[in-house]
Formats: C-alpha cells, sequence, structure tokens
C-alpha cells in the first residue's frame, strides 16, 4: 500500500509519471491527474501516509523501549527456532561426518540454519 518510503519519494515518482503524460488511479480515491487540483489532493494524500507511518515507527520503538525497562528477558528479534542444545546436537554430528543433509533429515534444521549456527559456535 506504498508506491515510496516518504511524501518527496512518492511525489518524484508521480511527477515523473505526469511529465509522461501517465494519469494515476488511487483505487480508494479515484484517478489523480497532472492538474492543480490533482496534484494538491496527492501531495496530502501522500503526506498523511508519511505522518502514519512515523507514527507506527514511533509508537513500535517506544513499546520496545519500555519492554526493554519492565522486562528483563525482553529481546528484539524473532525467536530461535533451535534451542542451544539441539544446535549442539547437529553441530556433533557435523563433527562426527555426517553431511548437512543428513543431518537435516534426522533433526529438522535447515541446512541454511546449521551452515549460519555453526559458524557462531566457531567464533
Amino acid at each position: 500500500d506504498r508506491l515510496a518510503r516518504n511524501t518527496r519519494e512518492v511525489l518524484e515518482i508521480v511527477q515523473s509519471l505526469f511529465n509522461r503524460g501517465i494519469k494515476v488511479h488511487i483505487l480508494n480515491i479515484g484517478l489523480i491527474d497532472n492538474t492543480p487540483t490533482g496534484q494538491l489532493i496527492f501531495t496530502i494524500f501522500s503526506a498523511f501516509a508519511q505522518f502514519e507511518r512515523d507514527l507506527i515507527v514511533t509508537r513500535t520503538q517506544e513499546g520496545k523501549n519500555f519492554a526493554k525497562i519492565h522486562d528483563p528477558s525482553f529481546k528484539e528479534g524473532r525467536p530461535q527456532k533451535f534451542t542451544e542444545e539441539q544446535i549442539q546436537f547437529a553441530h556433533e554430528l557435523k563433527q562426527q561426518g555426517m553431511t548437512y543433509k543428513m543431518i537435516e533429515r534426522k533433526t529438522g534444521i535447515s541446512i541454511a540454519t546449521q551452515k549460519r549456527r555453526f559458524g557462531a559456535i566457531k567464533k
């Protein structure tokens, strides 16, 4: 639902479309053309979209900061799918000579995850 990362960028894209004689059809608004009224409407809606995005980012950061302060176990990012014990077991299988594919079949840990997590063990 976003054409660009910010209002300035979307205005540049739409202006380049207008310069090529292309009209923009926004599904819930209608046809926007290269008239002063069309450009005004589009600029206002783009500014509100940017404002909404900025509010979301601000609220997200505030929520993370609150969680960091009030939850000692808070950790950003996606939770690990496999425990350290599971990874260690798979690493031991690798050291015993099993291939990544064999370990994947035995443990369910994908080859990409094995390579990434084994690399962290070696460091």
